[in-house]
């Protein structure tokens, strides 16, 4: 497929409204997976909701807050449930633009997948940077988990709003 019939292909065409509304059912899906991973966690330590309450005294108070203990109140969970759902909205967002352009341009792939191993480590980097002070309290499995979790419904529900991507797979490699 060259560049001209992929561009005048009526259904790989999204307006801005679209991605923007794909986008934000994409961060939603994302930012509510990681919450319930968490939720699970927090319930099966016996401490509920208190991953968000750490979180949130890290962002309104700093990490030496956050290191002296943390007690669940509810401006520190919703200050950080609040923080936590608009990232995850505006990366929704930028995912939902780039796998519009991934479905016309399928070199975009190999983009997503170097930007997903940079948020990944940029991830594990913040949290041995906060576990240092945070001396073990957020554990480099729980991110990882809950990172993998939002990723795959993420991308299991943009693969399926974007159905142009897979026949651009398969042609990616075609001798043009």
């Amino acid at each position: 497929m060259t560049v001209q019939e992929a561009s005048s292909t009526p259904q790989s065409r999204a307006s801005a409204g679209d991605i923007v509304l794909d986008g934000l059912f994409t961060g939603m899906i994302g930012a509510i997976a990681v919450v319930l991973w968490f939720l699970i966690v927090d319930l099966a330590a016996g401490r509920p909701l208190f991953t968000p309450a750490l979180l949130g005294t890290v962002l309104l108070h700093g990490g030496a807050a956050a290191a002296q203990g943390v007690t669940v109140q509810p401006l520190e969970v919703a200050a950080y449930t609040a923080f936590h759902f608009v990232v995850f909205i505006l990366f929704g967002i930028a995912f939902s633009y780039m796998m519009s352009l991934f479905e016309q341009f399928p070199i975009v792939g190999f983009v997503l997948l170097v930007l997903f191993l940079c948020l990944m480590l940029g991830f594990f980097a913040v949290d041995v940077t906060l576990g240092a002070q945070l001396t073990g309290q957020l554990h480099w499995w729980n991110i990882a988990v809950a990172n993998l979790l939002s990723s795959a419904g993420m991308a299991i529900y943009q693969w399926k709003r974007h159905p142009g991507i897979k026949p651009a797979l398969d042609h990616m490699w075609d001798e043009r």
